[in-house]
């Protein structure tokens, strides 16, 4: 089995990863860390394989943690850990190469699957072949691939971000990048770790929260000018994000998404 630690602050969140991911049988939990700094110190004395981390933690932002690692050339991989308020943050550090995202509360489907990706990234990286093949243009062509691939990936994003307010869904992604619906849904999905739809609507909340915070615009205008074309699902989905209604949400004061 491979070394893993997990890095976050809050104790709940520890013991639903590992409750969780119980039975799984590729990596062990060697070391629970509520700290960047120790995280990271602990990262350059013994590189686990694995490394599951928090986007928000007291001392550290995990993404600086993941960039140092990567300038360091450290060999371990990280897999993001957020709640969905942090969800932009969690987008830049699956650019900079995090294995994979995953949204608090957990799913098992989720994290199993990104643990497997993680697990045959290990597996490839050190198996005989990968060592002692050179393969230059293999190599070429798989990092072309990938640059292909996040490119696509972050004009859909682009896209997203243009036309979050209207009705759009995975068939206009596909038209923006010239691919087929099913692969562009493939792809987003590989590239960011959720599904488009739970991409568009965290998006579209985080847009409502702002606007919430800093106009004086009504909530059913706000819900309209952020794609939800239905008040009442817009507050339902609302509170089951942030733990308030809209109208509560604006009564305490909030200033951040």
């Amino acid at each position: 089995m491979y070394q893993a630690i997990i890095i976050d602050d809050e104790k709940w969140a520890i013991k639903s990863l590992l409750a969780t991911i119980r039975g799984q049988e590729h990596f062990q939990i060697a070391k629970e860390l509520d700290s960047g700094e120790a995280a990271l110190e602990y990262i350059r004395q013994y590189q686990p394989e694995l490394a599951i981390i928090d986007i928000c933690l007291p001392d550290m932002n995990g993404l600086d943690i993941l960039k140092i690692c990567a300038e360091e050339n450290l060999r371990t991989l990280f897999i993001i850990i957020s709640g969905f308020s942090e969800f932009s943050y969690a987008q830049k550090a699956l650019f900079h190469g995090a294995v994979g995202y995953c949204v608090k509360p957990f799913y098992k489907d989720e994290l199993m699957e990104v643990l497997s990706k993680a697990y045959r990234m290990i597996e490839r990286s050190q198996s005989p072949a990968a060592a002692q093949t050179p393969a230059p243009k293999e190599t070429g062509f798989v990092q072309k691939h990938t640059t292909v691939s996040r490119q696509s990936v972050q004009d859909m994003l682009n896209y997203a971000e243009a036309h979050y307010m209207e009705d759009i869904s995975i068939l206009d992604l596909g038209e923006c990048c010239s691919i087929s619906p099913n692969y562009a849904s493939h792809l987003f999905r590989q590239e960011t770790g959720v599904t488009f739809t739970n991409y568009l609507t965290e998006l579209r909340l985080n847009h409502a929260a702002w606007l919430l915070s800093n106009t004086d615009m009504t909530v059913s205008n706000i819900a309209e000018q952020t794609g939800f074309r239905d008040y009442f699902y817009f507050a339902k989905v609302f509170k089951k994000s942030r733990g308030c209604t809209p109208t509560e949400f604006r009564k305490e004061g909030n200033n951040t998404p």
